[in-house]
């Protein structure tokens, strides 16, 4: 049986469950490996703001990895940021925007995006956050420093938009994609993985002690430096090809079997049957 301390795990189509609830045998799970002892927190490409409720939820004390890595902070501060300046990438962004891709900007505590259209009124459905529009001809956001951009749309416009610009950014910008139409761009040399080894150091915990689970190809990195990497049954395939144990059940429901079968003693075994 490996010794887990600290359960490090993706948040949508990973913990939460399609409809982006979370489910109470999940919530079960994890509240009973927390009063065992371990440390469970979140990594995510979301921002603090659209996180709260659900680390609330959990009773997640410890910090959280956000903006997939470029952030850790916890609920009186932030304890790592890496700032994204916006003034290079505007070029990118408005040949995006060209392209119809909506393009979302995250400070802190706002979102803001270059107009409204049916996929922000989703993307605001899902995290329940409501974006505000922002005028890139204001002088404030050619100095402005962000925690990400977001592009959403048809990823193969998404991608020829950013190979058009990428042989100029150098080692700028680090990109992942966390969902089918979703390309998240954050400082470089950023990402869970890294955020994720410098809260186990943080907290004294050995990597061979985490366990990561996720289901998205910026996922990856994470699931590969931690003792235990799992990929839930609902993940990309190359995540599947890489992990060392990829679950049965799909989102919130192998989240609980991986911490049954690897941290879980007979009690919890039984209890998520």
């Amino acid at each position: 049986m490996h010794q887990i301390r600290l359960i490090v795990s993706d948040l949508d189509g990973t913990l939460l469950s399609a409809d982006h609830t979370l489910h109470p045998d999940v919530r079960q799970a994890v509240n009973q490996f927390m009063a065992a002892g371990g440390a469970f927190t979140i990594a995510t490409g979301r921002p603090s703001l659209t996180v709260r409720t659900v680390a609330d939820e959990l009773g997640i004390e410890i910090p959280l990895i956000l903006c997939n890595g470029s952030v850790i902070a916890d609920h009186h501060e932030i304890l790592h940021m890496v700032p994204l300046g916006l003034e290079g990438l505007l070029p990118a962004i408005r040949d995006a925007d060209k392209e119809d891709i909506a393009v979302l900007l995250f400070e802190e505590e706002q979102i803001s995006v270059l107009r409204r259209s049916a996929t922000i009124d989703k993307y605001e459905h899902k995290e329940k956050v409501r974006c505000r529009v922002a005028n890139l001809t204001d002088e404030r956001w050619k100095h402005a420093s962000l925690q990400k951009v977001l592009f959403i749309g048809d990823m193969d416009k998404i991608q020829a938009v950013w190979s058009a610009h990428e042989p100029t950014y150098s080692q700028s910008y680090a990109t992942f994609q966390s969902e089918n139409d979703y390309l998240e761009i954050v400082p470089g040399n950023q990402s869970k993985g890294e955020a994720m080894k410098r809260l186990a150091n943080h907290m004294n915990i050995d990597l061979s002690q985490v366990m990561a689970i996720g289901n998205q190809l910026n996922d990856l990195d994470m699931l590969l430096h931690a003792g235990i990497g799992v990929a839930v049954n609902n993940s990309h395939p190359l995540l599947k090809e890489k992990a060392d144990y990829v679950c049965s059940q799909s989102y919130g429901q192998g989240v609980a079997e991986a911490i049954a079968r690897f941290c879980g003693g007979g009690s919890l075994r039984r209890s998520l049957g």
